[in-house]
């Protein structure tokens, strides 16, 4: 049998997909929601964890070896610098609470990715901090860190 664990990057998607349908559909729980409005709603949701909604199944494919790693740090807003502070086996990135304090010149950054083990999985990170390929952002109704959210440029970074 299946459990939903709304505590996983995955569970937090589908969380939001299901608070996205009782929106489209009302306060009636018999409501009927619109086809097209529910397949933006999917489309935004796979795009949210990286899927390319124009390319095929084999993006789903986890090569041998390989696990999840959820890879937790700060990213300094006037560079392209990932500093991770750990590294754990297992997809915990929607579990990490965002803090309501800030860090002057610092992004949090908790993202799960697949990689043979957790050093790859952080130098992953660190590649996509360095070339501003942020998978995702950040849903608008999260309460915590779900996905990296694309840092905005400051003066004097490319």
């Amino acid at each position: 049998m299946l459990t939903f664990d709304p505590t996983t990057t995955s569970g937090a998607v589908l969380a939001d997909l299901f608070l996205r349908y009782c929106e489209l559909r009302g306060p009636n729980p018999e409501g009927n929601v619109s086809g097209g409005d529910m397949l933006q709603a999917l489309t935004l949701a796979f795009e949210n964890i990286g899927l390319d909604v124009h390319g095929d199944g084999t993006q789903l494919d986890v090569p041998a070896g390989h696990s999840a790693f959820t890879v937790i740090g700060l990213c300094c807003d006037h560079s392209d610098e990932l500093y991770v502070a750990g590294v754990q086996a297992g997809e915990h990135a929607a579990a990490v609470v965002e803090l309501q304090t800030d860090e002057n010149h610092f992004s949090r950054y908790a993202y799960t990715v697949v990689a043979e083990s957790a050093d790859a999985a952080a130098e992953i990170a660190r590649q996509q901090i360095e070339n501003n390929d942020w998978p995702g952002a950040f849903p608008q109704s999260a309460a915590v860190v779900r996905r990296p959210q694309t840092r905005p440029k400051t003066a004097g970074t490319p």
